[in-house]
């Protein structure tokens, strides 16, 4: 009876009494192949956009012999390498150029795993389709640097960095700043643009809110460093100067950008808008409206004077009292 041959390594299957003479180079050569599979290295040139490897019943150095193969070559467009439509497992090293192209390796009229460009491959088929073991593996541990050149998908479960609570800072890099997203882990600190944050959570450069927040717990400042022209403004649906503190001239407007006549300055600039520029609303009703503090002098030089003969009246000012319009004189002064 003639040889067989193996289906997985294409090992020759002597039957007894054969071979006469040649029994011991066919198993050296079965031997050989065996030593391919376990720790082989062959390096492939990529020849055409659907390529196979080398092999056959029997024969000794074939390309589909070995364990570890290295794909070279320049892809001219999308490529497949295949191999023999059987169980079997391979470290691939693609080293092709593969340009715009993509470059899948799969059993002969099987499904093909998908390779990447300068990366290496775990796989193994069952005959029909290529697996890609790093593809969809379990729990990995990484004791060294991880360095990952293409996407990163957290799809599914939670990610948590620094879970053993160590002295280790984390670090985002956008195109133009080393330090966009910084976590200072020493300090329990947290910087934008900034690796070295001196509060909680420090940003350098502008930032803006789209939705509510929330200030609870403490105290806010702004402009704590007291820098000379820094302006603060609060816009609403109509007026783009509800609210505005001019950092230079150390003046507050409401309604303007530009208080000009004392510290704060009230402008209603709206003349069809039917209100007014100031409304007091004094529910305790044994204290008083308004209190002016100053200091007095007998004559018209201070804030506050005793002189009974200021002027003349000179005009009157319009008030509204509980919903009546009532006229304050105001009096010229000497």
């Amino acid at each position: 009876m003639a040889s067989t041959y193996s289906s997985r390594l294409n090992l020759e299957l002597q039957t007894t009494g054969e071979n006469s003479g040649t029994w011991g180079t066919i198993t050296n050569n079965n031997l050989q192949k065996l030593e391919a599979a376990l720790k082989g290295y062959v390096s492939v040139a990529i020849a055409s956009t659907s390529d196979a490897l080398t092999f056959e019943d029997g024969s000794t150095g074939l390309e589909q012999d070995n364990a570890i193969i290295k794909l070279t070559g320049t892809l001219t467009g999308n490529t497949t390498m295949q191999c023999e439509a059987q169980e079997n497992w391979f470290i691939v090293d693609n080293a092709a150029t593969m340009g715009t192209y993509t470059l899948g390796f799969k059993p002969a009229s099987g499904t093909a795993a998908s390779l990447v460009s300068g990366s290496k491959h775990l796989l193994y088929t069952d005959g029909s389709t290529m697996f890609d073991v790093l593809d969809d593996c379990g729990n990995v541990t990484v004791n060294g640097t991880l360095d990952v050149a293409g996407a990163v998908n957290f799809d599914g479960g939670a990610f948590t960095f620094n879970e053993a609570s160590a002295d280790v800072n984390f670090r985002i890099e956008s195109n133009g700043n080393a330090n966009a997203f910084f976590v200072d882990a020493g300090n329990d600190r947290i910087g934008i643009f900034n690796a070295s944050p001196s509060v909680a959570f420090d940003v350098t450069g502008a930032a803006k809110i789209s939705g509510a927040v929330d200030l609870d717990g403490g105290a806010f400042t702004w402009n704590d460093s007291s820098a000379n022209d820094l302006d603060f403004r609060c816009e609403t649906a109509t007026l783009a100067n509800a609210f505005f503190i001019d950092g230079s001239a150390d003046k507050i407007g409401f309604g303007t950008s530009t208080p000009a006549d004392a510290s704060v300055e009230i402008n209603q600039a709206n003349s069809t808008a039917g209100t007014a520029c100031l409304s007091l609303d004094q529910d305790d009703v044994d204290q008083e409206f308004i209190k002016f503090d100053g200091t007095t002098a007998s004559d018209q030089s201070s804030s506050l004077t005793t002189d009974t003969s200021v002027g003349s009246i000179t005009g009157h000012i319009r008030v509204n009292i509980n919903g009546t319009d009532f006229w304050i004189a105001y009096y010229a002064t000497n």
